[in-house]
């Protein structure tokens, strides 16, 4: 582009990130300095509710780690028959919010829960309550298990299996050869999967009050609930952002420098392993689809029937659905076109344009209960009309999941041909024409990617859309969310269905998306 322009798309990129990421930093800095001497908990509570939150992130990212590394090389490195089907399957629950997960939980244990009926033939007569540490732990790691083999098996993919190959001639037995050579490569991936699970366990909401497990989220939310200072909520809130702060400079020192590894090496070829190992893996596989999709869609579903037959009204769920696609819609929509501007000014990676890229980033891994609160305080201080608007509700989604759509816009920009740009220069055409014909055309595809990342994320958003919805605006997660709370199981269950029912298209679109742009690519 030309230097005016450029200068432009700068000036532009840099108004956007001030006007939406940094206003809650602010916000959560002041906040925290005044709310610092605020009566929030006493301290023997604070260091409860710290070792509660710091448990379950661990035991979770020590689950997800084990579980989904597992997994993916089962899949990426095994001469299984239908590996490629096995990860699909296991990525399935990418579409089912945490909270979601825990209402199937809580149908499937407990006194009248689904299992307890299938077992009751065998002299089951009561399996124990979804409550407490282990059921936060095993909802959270439902969740953070496909992320991890998403993530590991696209680093396995990437790298050189001349590298292992090597090691086998040597002599290196595979469980050393992956010890030597596949895990020095996998540290850096690991630890990025590691912070992300982490961040989203503590930041949890609605799964952990679902299943009745005290963390901050909980904590800051009784202390917001019905007050009108807000000083309490926010000094907890400064503690939960130190955690994510820590978590977030561990993965980075835990990545430190990653071995090189080819990005265009060819395909592994598969190892040719025992019957007896593929039977474990299979079963493994199916222990891990049946724990993770399965009993939870077909809970879902029992419960759903069983209070339908018994004549329970819903409630006005489509209502809630029609509300919740609105306004993932337009977070996408409006997140999508704010982060182009941010994408072409870091395509040149200057030390600015990765400053502009990288401040979103802050604000979206911080709490999102905690970055709502700022959000709020921002919309009690600015005009009457934004408070508890369609407007601010469709605001704190751009502010929270930017990132999301400046990461693939910023990718198929990094993949244009700089030929072309010069050729479309070389035929006279301007900078502007040259974007409208050239650069715009070649994005659809990674456009179309951010706006659904960014509609999933809004979608199925809970803390933000409870503290910032319209006033009598329900979504399908607030519902959810509350009929859990009041003991509406029938509306709970057909709630997430609608969920899902909605996801899964939207996912296969974007899986559609993805190879359409990496075939342009």
């Amino acid at each position: 582009m030309a230097a005016t322009a450029q200068r432009a798309v700068v000036v532009l990129a840099a108004l956007i990130v001030a006007l939406t990421s940094i206003p809650p930093l602010v916000v959560l800095g002041v906040q925290g300095v005044l709310g610092r001497n605020a009566q929030t908990v006493g301290s023997e509570r604070l260091l409860q509710l710290l070792g509660n939150t710091l448990v379950l992130a661990g035991l979770v990212v020590a689950f997800s780690l084990l579980i989904g590394t597992t997994t993916a090389i089962i899949t990426q490195r095994s001469d299984l028959r239908g590996r490629r089907t096995w990860s699909t399957l296991i990525t399935v629950p990418l579409v089912l919010p945490a909270y979601v997960v825990a209402v199937a939980l809580s149908g499937m244990l407990g006194g009248a829960g689904t299992l307890t009926e299938w077992f009751a033939p065998l002299g089951v007569d009561r399996l124990p309550p979804a409550t407490g540490l282990w059921a936060a732990t095993a909802c959270l790691t439902i969740v953070g298990v496909p992320i991890v083999h998403t993530l590991v098996s696209a680093a396995l993919g990437r790298l050189d299996p001349a590298l292992e190959e090597s090691a086998r001639l040597l002599g290196d037995r595979p469980v050393r050869a992956f010890a030597r050579v596949i895990l020095p490569h996998l540290r850096s991936t690991l630890a990025l999967a590691a912070c992300v699970i982490a961040l989203y366990a503590i930041s949890d909401f609605g799964a952990v009050s679902i299943l009745r497990y005290d963390t901050f989220t909980r904590a800051v939310y009784a202390q917001f609930r019905g007050r009108v200072d807000l000083a309490p909520a926010f000094a907890l809130c400064a503690v939960l952002v130190l955690v994510a702060a820590v978590f977030i400079v561990g993965q980075s020192v835990l990545r430190g420098r990653e071995p090189a590894a080819s990005l265009h090496a060819r395909p592994a070829e598969p190892h040719r392993w025992r019957a007896g190992a593929r039977v474990s893996a299979t079963a493994l596989l199916g222990a891990v689809v049946t724990l993770s999709s399965i009993l939870p869609i077909a809970t879902l579903v029992s419960w759903a029937v069983r209070g339908l037959c018994a004549g329970v009204e819903p409630g006005p769920v489509l209502a809630e659905a029609g509300n919740a696609l609105m306004y993932g819609v337009l977070a996408g929509l409006a997140t999508t076109v704010l982060a182009f501007p941010i994408a072409l000014a870091a395509r040149r990676r200057t030390l600015f344009g990765r400053v502009l890229e990288a401040v979103p980033w802050i604000t979206h891994s911080l709490p999102h209960l905690a970055v709502a609160l700022a959000i709020l305080v921002l919309a009690i201080l600015g005009p009457a009309a934004l408070y508890q608007s369609t407007a601010m509700l469709v605001i704190a989604y751009v502010v929270l999941f930017l990132p999301l759509a400046i990461a693939p816009l910023s990718l198929s920009l990094r993949r244009i041909d700089e030929r072309l740009l010069e050729a479309s220069r070389a035929l006279g055409r301007s900078d502007a024409v040259t974007l409208a014909l050239v650069v715009l055309p070649l994005m659809r595809p990674a456009a179309l990617t951010s706006a659904i990342l960014v509609f999933f994320a809004a979608f199925h958003e809970l803390p933000a859309t409870l503290l910032l919805r319209p006033t009598g605006a329900e979504t399908l997660a607030v519902r959810l969310w509350g009929a859990m709370v009041e003991g509406q199981y029938t509306t709970a269950s057909i709630a997430a269905l609608l969920m899902v029912v909605i996801s899964v298209p939207l996912l296969a679109l974007h899986a559609r998306a993805t190879v359409r742009g990496a075939v342009q690519a």
